[in-house]
């Protein structure tokens, strides 16, 4: 059980801040206690930002596709710089954090330190920092770094473990609290100017807790103090709550520990005076956020072994009280488009009050969703640069749920992308071969680039250029109408993620 504790860490700035935050309105605008009562947390030196842009190999995969036959990919000019006011096509990956600009050029490291993570957390509204959970040989820090100009505003260690005291004590209780910070995501931005960062660290003591950071006065809050470890925190879209759940690693641990085997609980926290709220744990051992119905209530479900999951129901999260909700069972995928209130499930068969085979569409002020597919999703997830559902490997689904969009080859097409132009872009894998692939609105689909990817999105600005990352970690973008790939660069590693900065 979680006690209220507001503890002020007032702390000293490391390296230059240059960009200054908008006050928020008063209802966004966290008021903390003056009087701090413990002073405990760890500042680093400042690393010097890194900004040249290295030399790039073209992809050893690729090869030129036979018809039509695009231009080989070709050196691009480097151009003046970045843009001033954004937006950027930010990078992540075991190489370290890249920008862009939003057609991919310029392309320039910000941090040489491999991100914990997913980047979409780390990005401040505004764009204009990121927040990074990275690994080192002696601890786990938090790093914040401005965009685009790659200096380190702070740095927080988040806490002292080394690697070979890892190995030597995985199952201790600094492991288990790094564990939590390491491998869920651990950083949320409050909505709006982006003031008050909250994070998870384990400063104060043996358990990962929830913490605040503004970024006007550089000053650390720390939030809860509990036995179990908090993870996955997520602020109300008002920024009034902080959301997280506590978890525990308990015994037998069997194998490798890939995760927390027991959900302790689930609390908000106010952020204008520090109350803690419970709210209701749901079955199992997740979680299991799905998105917020509105700024007041978020939804959740119970999942279970035998029966999938069941009883998709909003909860107030001011009052921790319930929202009944039709108590249908279904399959575990199912993901909300942001600000719409639409939710996409995967239905399944086979349970008490279960919604069938297929994939539904629950919309505001539903009782009961829709069916929109025949055949059940096994993975449905929201892809915020393309504005769509992926319902895998059935279809991508608009973001009203009205209209569904099939893959150029069924159970062999992913990393789907979708352009403010309308453009569609779907890596093809058949005979242990990759292939790139788009689509014009109303066209054929046009294979453009062999070889296998680890990630593609269109340009946030007018969506007519394709940024690809290889799987070496080359960077090629490929613009209307002939999509002829031009080697930008390279982001150094495989399985590269790319992000919007700031959301368009």
């Amino acid at each position: 059980m979680y006690k209220r504790l507001s503890v002020v860490l007032p702390v000293v700035m490391v390296g230059l801040v240059s960009l200054a935050c908008s006050l928020l309105s008063p209802a966004a605008t966290p008021v903390l206690p003056p009087t701090p009562t413990r002073v405990v947390t760890t500042l680093l030196p400042s690393p010097a930002p890194a900004t040249s842009t290295p030399a790039a190999a073209p992809d050893a995969t690729a090869t030129t596709p036979p018809n039509p036959s695009p231009q080989a990919p070709t050196e691009t000019p480097t151009p003046a710089g970045l843009n001033a006011t954004g937006p950027y096509v930010i990078f992540g990956g075991a190489g370290g954090v890249w920008v862009s600009n939003p057609d991919g050029t310029f392309l320039t490291q910000l941090s040489d330190l491999e991100s914990q993570g997913d980047l979409h957390s780390a990005i401040a509204p505004r764009g204009d920092r990121l927040a990074l959970v990275v690994r080192t040989e002696d601890e786990l820090d938090l790093v914040i770094v401005q965009v685009p100009s790659g200096e380190t505003e702070m740095t927080i260690r988040l806490i002292p473990l080394t690697v070979d005291e890892e190995i030597a004590d995985p199952v201790s209780a600094a492991a288990f609290a790094l564990y939590a910070m390491r491998d869920y995501s651990s950083v949320a931005w409050q909505p709006g100017d982006g003031r008050w960062l909250a994070f998870v660290g384990a400063m104060n003591g043996p358990t990962a807790d929830l913490y605040l950071y503004d970024t006007q006065t550089q000053a650390i809050t720390q939030l809860t103090d509990g036995p179990s470890q908090a993870i996955l925190p997520e602020w109300s879209p008002d920024g009034q709550y902080v959301l997280h759940a506590g978890v525990s690693w308990v015994p037998p641990f069997g194998g490798a520990i890939l995760g927390a085997n027991q959900l302790d609980g689930v609390w908000a926290v106010r952020a204008a005076d520090g109350e803690v709220i419970e709210l209701p744990k749901p079955a199992g051992v997740h979680l299991n956020f799905v998105g917020w119905r509105d700024a007041g209530h978020y939804w959740t479900f119970d999942s279970n072994d035998e029966c999938f999951a069941q009883d998709l129901r909003a909860v107030d999260i001011a009052s921790g009280v319930p929202v009944p909700g039709p108590g249908y069972s279904f399959y575990y995928a199912v993901a909300q488009a942001p600000g719409t209130g639409v939710l996409l499930i995967a239905g399944a068969a086979g349970c008490p009050s279960a919604l069938g085979e297929g994939v539904f569409v629950l919309r505001p002020g539903e009782g009961m969703p829709t069916r929109l597919l025949d055949q059940r999703a096994y993975e449905i997830r929201w892809l915020p640069e393309s504005q769509v559902f992926l319902a895998y490997p059935e279809a991508l689904v608009s973001a009203d749920g009205q209209t569904a969009y099939a893959p150029p080859v069924y159970e062999a097409s992913y990393n789907p992308a979708v352009s403010r132009a309308g453009y569609q872009a779907w890596e093809v894998i058949e005979n242990q071969a990759g292939r790139v692939v788009v689509k014009a609105p109303g066209g054929d689909w046009q294979p453009i680039r062999d070889g296998f990817v680890s990630n593609m999105i269109w340009d946030p600005v007018d969506g007519q250029t394709l940024l690809i990352v290889g799987q070496d970690g080359a960077v090629y973008a490929a613009t209307a109408p002939d999509f002829a790939p031009r080697l930008m660069g390279s982001v150094g590693s495989q399985g590269a993620q790319m992000v919007w900065a700031p959301p368009p």
